[in-house]
């Protein structure tokens, strides 16, 4: 009877433990969004056909933007004009833990920035980087930004507009 006892108690013990590694191994949420990036540079080519204008920064990294078609004189646009917009930029957000912040470099992919503050009515949460540069996300689930406390660790990705589109 001890012997059965004792090994029902290490059986439960196991199960448990197992659980418990289960949970430790999920990776953590993600939380889609669109980043806000500020485009500051000069035209490099203007597609009037897609309504698509290039722009080339200060460092060379060019970012292509879509123009509402409501704008119908931008055949007119000449190269080399200097152009301050911002755009939305889609990316997700994982939490990592105390991993070391990073700068947000344009055109990286990926970096580490830390939570300053979320708006759980709006979803817009607000990240700094390594430099304590203010970044703007626009979460798209506002439930699942209100989960970020201040001060949370996480990695700001960059979706591939193939990911993006599926």
């Amino acid at each position: 009877m001890k012997i059965k006892t004792l090994g029902m108690i290490v059986a439960a013990s196991l199960i448990s433990l197992g659980g418990e590694c289960a949970m430790a191994a999920r990776t953590a949420p993600h939380i889609e969004g669109k980043l806000v990036v500020q485009v500051i540079g000069e035209v490099k080519a203007v597609d009037v056909a897609a309504h698509r204008v290039t722009i080339a920064n200060a460092q060379g990294v060019e970012t292509q933007l879509n123009v509402s078609a409501d704008m119908h004189d931008l055949d007119k646009l000449p190269l080399g004009t200097r152009i301050k917009s911002s755009a939305l930029q889609p990316v997700t957000l994982t939490p990592v833990g105390q991993e070391k912040l990073q700068e947000a470099i344009p055109g990286d992919k990926r970096f580490v920035a830390q939570v300053t503050s979320v708006d759980s009515a709006s979803g817009v949460v607000m990240l700094k980087d390594a430099d304590n540069l203010p970044i703007e996300v626009r979460a798209s689930d506002a439930r699942q930004a209100a989960a970020l406390a201040r001060g949370t660790t996480v990695r700001v990705e960059v979706v591939s507009k193939e990911k993006a589109s599926k």
